[in-house]
């Protein structure tokens, strides 16, 4: 699951898995998972993505993040 960690790592490396120092344990489809996580919500930010497409990612979020604070972070990230 996506939790504050992995957060933590994105930000620090702007999203850039390679730059993640090697022995840290973090599981490359996770990250690619918040990878599209965040091309989707840029997506609705700027109005790319219809009602239902929106939903649909709201649904994903709960389901891949840790809790509500997690998602909450994941939705204030601008990378």
């Amino acid at each position: 699951m996506i939790d504050h960690s992995l957060l933590d790592h994105y930000e620090r490396t702007a999203g850039e898995l390679q730059k993640v120092p090697q022995g840290h344990g973090i599981a490359a489809d996770l990250w690619e998972i918040l990878d599209e996580l965040m091309l989707d919500l840029h997506l609705i930010r700027h109005g790319y993505a219809d009602e239902g497409y929106a939903r649909h990612v709201e649904r994903e979020l709960t389901k891949v993040c840790e809790d509500a604070s997690v998602i909450e972070r994941v939705k204030a990230l601008r990378i």
